[in-house]
């Protein structure tokens, strides 16, 4: 039997990809051939997801980096993966964390969901622009980078969205190079500026603790990028509540549905596999497999979410599915720590949406909404190129 290739084509919302679905029935950690061509393997269901998260022996090394098997050509991810010994890896993603985390939690968290349900009033622009409307370039990134940048202290909000889309196109390495090298000198400005005039925000706090600006332009990215899956949610959220109208209703009649809606759609809410790649720094035994020191390890954290043994009917979307149990934002150290500004950020806007546009829908028929990789180049993740929407 072939190896299958992880490359996926024609997706539609809220359905499990065919190639990805006779990979599960090969078994929960199943060897694919990944599309820059090397083998790795893939975990398909939640348990061994959760399992290899917790374990020490799987991280962001590699005795070789240079030499290691890759997911996808991009500098991106090679920023990610270093030759440091594991517990050395570990231990520095710990301290770093643990700087970050306060930004997420108690009043700073509150002041963030005032700005966000500020933000969210920017529909008005493009209810005055009139129907039909792109609610994806028109609405759901231009919030989302708003956001990202006042979180980061970013103030060139268009720039820095083009320099990080650059870095992490897939295919185009030299391209996405170049662009990440413009990133680096752009962020290390912006750390010098930051240690002389610090705020409240991600890159000043950086600052305090990694005394190398670039070290801080390095890390920065990376952080960043993470925060790129919020637009395609959002975009996603609004095309699986328009293309499910008795859903819609449902959370309109009922807004305290609007909290069970917004992990439904990180549930089922994307349109490629979502892998960081992982390596195992010795032999893992998991399920019947043994993953070998070296081996590449793709942790999806979304098709996983489409597990039938975990989930009821797992392509149907329920915006009042209870328990949820979705691995969208990862456990324990790999746990995204942007998870709760990412719920307000849904949250609001799919409260703002419903609220101005009862009768929103899409104008294209839902297998038909364009995603990237068909009209436009590859982005990691995946996402939707347009949302054509009419209200």
């Amino acid at each position: 039997m072939d190896t299958p290739v992880l490359k996926c084509g024609n997706l539609v919302l809220g359905e499990l990809d065919p190639v990805l679905r006779a990979v599960r029935d090969t078994g929960p950690v199943a060897r694919v051939r990944t599309p820059a061509g090397d083998e790795a393997w893939l975990v398909t269901r939640l348990a061994e997801l959760r399992q290899l998260l917790l374990d020490p022996r799987l991280g962001k090394t590699h005795p070789d980096p240079g030499a290691r098997p890759r997911y996808v050509r991009t500098p991106m991810f090679d920023l990610a993966v270093s030759d440091a010994e594991p517990a050395a890896a570990r231990e520095r993603h710990g301290d770093i964390r643990g700087a970050l985390v306060p930004h997420f939690t108690g009043r700073k968290m509150q002041r963030l969901a005032d700005r966000v349900a500020a933000m969210v009033e920017q529909i008005d622009v493009v209810l005055a622009a009139g129907r039909p409307a792109d609610l994806h370039n028109d609405f759901s990134l231009p919030l989302s980078f708003r956001i990202l940048c006042d979180l980061v202290g970013v103030p060139d909000s268009d720039g820095f969205l083009a320099l990080l889309l650059g870095a992490g196109e897939v295919g185009a390495e030299h391209a996405a190079a170049a662009a990440l090298d413009e990133l680096y000198a752009y962020l290390r400005e912006l750390a010098r500026h930051k240690r002389s005039t610090p705020g409240d925000d991600l890159a000043s706090t950086l600052c305090e603790v990694i005394p190398d600006d670039a070290d801080v332009s390095g890390l920065l990215p990376l952080a960043s990028f993470s925060f790129l899956v919020t637009p395609s949610n959002l975009s996603a959220g609004i095309a699986l509540l328009a293309g499910h109208p008795g859903q819609r209703d449902r959370v309109r009649a009922d807004p305290r549905l609007l909290d069970t809606a917004v992990e439904e759609v990180l549930r089922v809410g994307r349109v490629a596999e979502s892998c960081v790649p992982r390596y195992a720094a010795e032999d893992i035994a998991v399920a019947d497999v043994v993953i070998r020191a070296g081996d590449l390890v793709l942790c999806d954290h979304y098709w996983t979410g489409f597990d039938d043994l975990v989930f009821a009917d797992p392509e149907r979307f329920d915006v009042g599915r209870r328990p949820n149990p979705h691995p969208a934002f990862s456990y324990v150290m790999s746990h995204c720590i942007g998870a709760p500004l990412a719920r307000v950020e849904l949250r609001a806007a799919y409260a703002a949406l419903l609220r101005r546009m009862p009768d929103l829908r899409l104008a294209v028929p839902f297998t038909e909404i364009p995603m990237l990789g068909t009209e436009l180049g590859e982005q990691v993740g995946g996402s939707i190129a347009r949302l054509p929407m009419t209200w």
